[in-house]
């Protein structure tokens, strides 16, 4: 770009010598020069100007990504501190299996979601998930091996279960989404009864969301239902089971999901959204 500006002047310079000393007699024939001295000084404006829409644009987007990472480490602070301070302690539940996005075999959203149906209503203090554009690259995300056998209980202590999923979700932190999704299905194998459980059940379906895996996350989604009922992330999974069939043209199960968003959590930033989308729906003419 300097470059080309540096030429750009040459050029003016030299039109603009070649009128100054041409005789008075040939000034009217001159006259293409003092166009062409115009029409180069119009050039340079151009360039500065996109020159600096350019850097205000780069400028804008190191904003958004920094903003990202940010949302990301302020959400799970937030749902770091619901669960109160110290180690997180290990609960009592059955240890399910481990469920792979590439063997769970679809369902309507309603019967994914029957544990959620009794749920009570979000407050306005609930965290709203991340919602992004989808990405325009091919992803780089691609199905994790599974093991044939049950998920079991790594015995160790609290402080090595917080290391783990604190590791996984710094991938996610710096855009990392092909280890995140690794680190996270890794951490449910190995801690399917972990208080952080549902946590990485749901940012596992984001990180492949986000590079447009949607069948796996869609799936990743769903587990999160049926897995854990009661997890105050099924609101947002459920958003994120409509965002999913919408990205994959799935018109009829991205609005009843979107619909039971709106129904069940009212006066939710998750209810607005979801009202947004399927206003945007209704424009684009899916129903």
């Amino acid at each position: 770009m300097i470059k080309a500006n540096q030429t750009i002047s040459r050029m003016a310079s030299l039109a603009l010598a070649i009128f100054v000393s041409a005789p008075v007699l040939a000034q009217q024939d001159n006259q293409a020069l003092v166009n062409l001295v115009i029409k180069v000084q119009q050039l340079q404006d151009e360039v500065r100007s996109l020159t600096g829409r350019l850097e205000d644009q780069n400028a804008e987007l190191k904003r958004l990504s920094d903003r990202q990472r940010d949302q990301y480490l302020d959400l799970d602070q937030r749902i770091n501190d619901s669960r109160g301070s110290g180690s997180a302690p290990m609960v009592s539940r059955p240890a399910p299996s481990t469920v792979s996005p590439s063997s769970a075999t679809p369902s309507s959203v309603g019967a994914t979601s029957s544990g959620a149906n009794n749920l009570p209503a979000v407050g306005p203090s609930q965290d709203a998930p991340a919602v992004r554009d989808a990405l325009d690259t091919p992803s780089a995300v691609t199905a994790l091996p599974v093991p044939e056998t049950e998920a079991r209980e790594v015995v160790g202590s609290p402080e090595a279960e917080k290391a783990a999923y604190e590791q996984a979700f710094q991938s996610l932190k710096q855009l990392k989404y092909a280890d995140a999704a690794e680190q996270f299905s890794a951490f449910l194998k190995n801690y399917p009864g972990s208080d952080y459980a549902d946590n990485a059940q749901y940012w596992l379906g984001e990180s492949y969301y986000v590079t447009r895996n949607y069948d796996f996350a869609l799936d990743s989604f769903k587990a999160l239902l049926s897995k854990y009922p009661t997890s105050p992330k099924v609101p947002d999974s459920l958003l994120k089971i409509g965002y999913t069939h919408y990205e994959l043209k799935q018109w009829d199960q991205a609005r009843a999901a979107l619909e039971q968003v709106e129904a069940q959590y009212p006066d939710t930033t998750l209810a607005r959204l979801s009202a947004s989308r399927l206003r945007s729906m209704k424009l684009e003419g899916h129903y």
